[in-house]
């Protein structure tokens, strides 16, 4: 539920970027999408059934929590640096 809400303002965030900025809405706003799924998806995929079988031998330690939401904070993290390059302000001289 977290993810899913979290994607959605990261495309509403990218939308409204690209409104002010004078780019297209829709193409900022899938691409706000897409930088934040697909590395969110890989985490999930790739790293997390290693975490989680290192937390079921330790399950009293905070890492539990971490496991749970890496996905999300790794995809905010991308979506981020997406933001950063994609809406990068041309210097003028």
């Amino acid at each position: 539920m977290i993810g899913t809400i979290t994607a959605f303002l990261i495309t509403y965030r990218f939308s409204k970027s690209a409104k002010a900025t004078g780019k297209d809405p829709l193409s900022s706003a899938i691409l706000g999408f897409l930088a934040y799924l697909v590395p969110c998806l890989a985490w999930t995929l790739a790293v997390t059934p290693g975490l989680r079988d290192a937390v079921e031998h330790d399950p009293g330690t905070l890492s539990g929590l971490f496991v749970n939401y890496a996905d999300i904070l790794v995809g905010i993290a991308c979506a981020i640096g997406i933001k950063l390059m994609h809406f990068k302000r041309v210097k003028t001289e």
